[in-house]
């Protein structure tokens, strides 16, 4: 257990990917940043578990309570730096998630996030297609300079025509691809007739599997519709439930869906972004309902208040921000299928 688990060519691709992505946001203007990964706040989601740190000395650390935790996102200390004035930023380090292990989840796992403060939501997706492309298709030794300055003209080009013509660079929304995979409307369907159909498709064995029509609806996208997204390019899906928005704000076009949208490729989702949520009481509300929905699911409470709703409150500026899974990024680079072979040493060998 004492040699790596990944090849040392993989290694050497990784730290060329590593390259790249710095790379690719430095010529965008995007200054890179480093917030805790320790801190007294944490994002607050039903199906996210923060590793928790119980110290009698964080009381001497200004803590007001001897518990923090390490971040699953940089998400809450870098939109507080929004709020301070930056507005170009990204991060590109380690979060940890506990529970999560298996061939596409370690606890410990890097994660690169950024925030661009007044860019549309139809422009935040064609960033995120533009940086997979990018790094999926050349490592920093196949590019020269010129063609580097180049591929930035033609992005600059293209982030223009977006400004102008108002077309989004996406495949489909939810419902359409639930639709076209399920043959369902999901956005109009009940709990009852999505616990149906994953009965008849043999996902679960009892209609009583859950109560909780996202619990059927999860399932669905997870086992039936994920698999078939970004099998001959990239697919992202956008629109997803407003009951799955997590900081996302809700359409003003149509209140049951969110501005949040993820990336596929070869059935693996890569990255998840939001047209940001800038209403505090917006996000109590939600911060409550979360933490209702986790006791009842045996887990703990989350703490409520956090310096990003003080953020918040004093004025957040509209962004766009986006969380990408950078070893599954490696991993399907690499052409591997699973992630320790892009990891030095996962948990087992940490």
């Amino acid at each position: 257990m004492y040699a790596s688990s990944a090849s040392i060519e993989n290694l050497k691709r990784r730290a060329d990917l590593l390259r790249e992505a710095r790379r690719f946001f430095d010529e965008r203007g995007f200054i890179e940043v480093q917030t805790p990964v320790l801190s007294r706040d944490t994002v607050i989601d039903r199906h996210l578990e923060p590793w928790v740190v119980e110290r009698n000395e964080l009381q001497h650390w200004g803590f007001a309570q001897p518990r923090a935790y390490l971040q699953t996102s940089p998400e809450f200390a870098m939109k507080r730096l929004l709020a301070s004035g930056m507005d170009k930023i990204y991060q590109l380090g380690p979060v940890f998630r506990g529970g999560e292990r298996g061939p596409l989840h370690n606890p410990e796992f890097t994660m690169l996030e950024w925030y661009q403060v007044g860019e549309s939501y139809s422009g935040g997706m064609q960033f995120l297609i533009d940086l997979v492309k990018g790094l999926l298709s050349a490592s920093p030794e196949e590019r020269s300079p010129e063609e580097r300055s180049h591929q930035k003209k033609n992005d600059e080009e293209k982030s223009e025509e977006r400004k102008t013509s108002g077309s989004p660079s996406i495949t489909c929304s939810y419902q359409e691809v639930c639709w076209q995979q399920l043959g369902i409307d999901i956005l109009q369907a009940d709990r009852e007739q999505l616990a149906q159909l994953a009965c008849q498709r043999k996902l679960v064995g009892s209609l009583d599997w859950s109560d909780d029509w996202d619990d059927w609806c999860n399932l669905l996208f997870t086992d039936l519709v994920q698999p078939t997204l970004g099998n001959d390019s990239l697919t992202v899906i956008c629109d997803f439930p407003a009951s799955q928005s997590a900081l996302a704000r809700i359409s003003e076009r149509d209140e049951r869906v969110a501005e949040r949208f993820e990336i596929f490729y070869r059935g693996v989702e890569l990255a998840n972004g939001y047209h940001e949520l800038l209403d505090p009481a917006e996000l109590r509300r939600r911060n409550r309902q979360i933490n209702q929905q986790r006791l009842r699911d045996g887990k703990i409470s989350l703490p409520e208040e956090s310096r990003l709703l003080e953020a918040m409150e004093r004025g957040m500026p509209s962004s766009v921000g986006c969380a990408l899974g950078f070893d599954r990024l490696v991993m399907l680079a690499c052409r591997a299928t699973t992630l320790d072979e892009v990891l030095p040493f996962p948990i087992e060998r940490a």
